[in-house]
């Protein structure tokens, strides 16, 4: 059982709740279905570029429920499951729903804008986005909140957030070009732009990491 570590003590993980649980099933079954070839999945399900003929509208959303390979899937359902119990827990299945659909959302957008911007055919696939929406959002709300980055290093959350965050950009830069890389930093940069403009639009004002617990009032 994972631990998030506290100042005065541990506080246990609970079981995941009806949204999180189900989208880890989710993610594990199309990820075994992606295996079958004569299905196709992928094609159908993954974000091609608008300018492909091979792109579809769901594909905006679908993008996030697949995956490269094992190991692009695991971290996914490992962050899903940090971050998604408690946030479900405390927003309700709707706004969590709501959440993890703006921030997936904007990565898709974010992706279709660049790809076009450089004339890339090169489809994506993956929910971390998502997931780097869901990083933020439990920044803004347990700053304080202990975490073992990396596996190694023990900080806040909130330290946790800039680093991710700051580690994407520089990425993006060193990227530099359009490829994989560049496509996959600037899709984790657009999930935590979705997840800082949903919260901003239930506070009706900026997100704050100053605050240990969120104003927002759970609503199922």
């Amino acid at each position: 059982m994972a631990h998030w570590r506290t100042a005065s003590s541990s506080i246990a993980m609970p079981p995941p709740p009806p949204v999180t649980r189900a989208l880890l099933i989710a993610l594990l079954v199309v990820f075994g279905l992606q295996q079958i070839d004569a299905l196709n999945l992928t094609t159908w399900l993954a974000l091609w570029p608008v300018q492909d003929p091979r792109f579809w509208p769901w594909q905006l959303i679908t993008y996030a429920f697949c995956h490269a390979n094992g190991s692009h899937l695991f971290f996914n359902m490992l962050g899903l499951w940090m971050f998604g119990v408690e946030l479900e827990l405390l927003w309700g299945s709707r706004r969590f729903i709501q959440f993890l659909v703006a921030s997936a959302l904007a990565a898709g957008v974010i992706f279709a804008f660049f790809s076009l911007l450089f004339g890339s055919y090169v489809p994506i696939v993956g929910a971390s986005g998502a997931i780097f929406g869901l990083l933020l959002a439990f920044g803004v709300l347990f700053p304080r909140r202990q975490i073992l980055l990396f596996f190694v290093y023990q900080t806040d959350m909130r330290t946790a957030v800039f680093i991710f965050g700051a580690l994407q950009v520089v990425l993006v830069l060193w990227n530099g070009g359009m490829n994989m890389s560049f496509l996959s930093n600037i899709c984790h940069l657009g999930g935590m732009l979705g997840g800082w403009l949903m919260i901003l639009w239930w506070r009706h004002r900026p997100p704050s990491f100053k605050r240990k617990s969120s104003p927002i009032r759970r609503v199922k």
